[in-house]
């Protein structure tokens, strides 16, 4: 408990290096913003599907023939996850991307006279949904450490979720400083935001060490989790501005990254 605990922690905090680029930038060109959007999200379907779900997967198919009970648990769980994501996207505030229900952020880099204060409220309106969008992660984390194998799961999970965070920290820091967050404050709040990650951590560990039998359900449960947003909400934004291309190759080279990561764990 205490490893996934401290794992999840420094890989929360390590969100502010994402702002850190910020002390020095007030804006980040459109092009290799939805670039790191892009990373991002193959990143986080990487982390769901090669670690999460074939962790999952694992004993499906035995000797003596097909284990249906483990595979209806795998699916249930997964279907949940879909679920808890569908139900935190219509519950949270925030915004979707252009053409996308206006759901994330306002045009981060669109220069437009907007009243700073609502700049401002907008965009801590976004740090705060992210925030709570990264407690899965933690339940990923947790459930990774506390499926065995030497934590091998886990530590997949902290690396590629430790980049995503990075990741999710430059979306977190472009809007404060365009807004007139100065950059440490910047930093702070940004930073702080991954103490999201331990929280889910603990959940989720606790979940799966309290009863092995469920650990599928709650592996494919984070995995649902993770795929929902980053199909509803990284995917879209990362396209929405005309620069698909550096958005679909950042997606691949996150995929690549997780999968290169998970051959060295091994």
């Amino acid at each position: 408990m205490f490893q996934a605990l401290t794992a999840a922690a420094l890989t929360g905090l390590v969100t502010g290096v994402g702002a850190f680029p910020f002390f020095f930038i007030r804006q980040l060109p459109r092009r290799a913003y939805d670039g790191i959007l892009g990373l991002g999200a193959g990143l986080m379907m990487a982390a769901a599907t090669l670690g999460l779900l074939h962790e999952a997967l694992e004993g499906v198919n035995r000797a003596n023939g097909l284990d249906l009970g483990r595979l209806v648990l795998v699916a249930t769980g997964f279907l949940a996850g879909v679920l808890v994501a569908s139900v935190m996207d219509r519950l949270i505030p925030h915004r979707h991307a252009h053409g996308h229900r206006h759901h994330i952020a306002p045009g981060y880099h669109d220069v437009e006279a907007h009243d700073q204060r609502v700049e401002i409220r907008q965009s801590y309106a976004i740090v705060g949904a992210l925030s709570i969008h990264r407690i899965p992660e933690g339940l990923a984390i947790g459930a990774g450490f506390a499926s065995g194998h030497g934590n091998r799961l886990g530590w997949l999970l902290v690396a590629a979720v430790g980049i995503q965070n990075i990741c999710e920290g430059v979306v977190m820091g472009a809007p404060l400083r365009l807004s007139g967050v100065s950059p440490s404050r910047g930093l702070l709040v940004v930073a702080a935001s991954g103490l999201a990650v331990p929280l889910g951590a603990l959940v989720g560990h606790g979940l799966s060490s309290w009863a092995f039998l469920t650990l599928p359900f709650i592996l494919a449960l984070a995995a649902g989790i993770l795929i929902y947003v980053t199909s509803n909400e990284i995917i879209p934004e990362s396209h929405s501005h005309g620069h698909e291309g550096a958005a679909s190759t950042g997606l691949v080279l996150g995929f690549l990254l997780t999968m290169l990561i998970g051959a060295v764990l091994r």
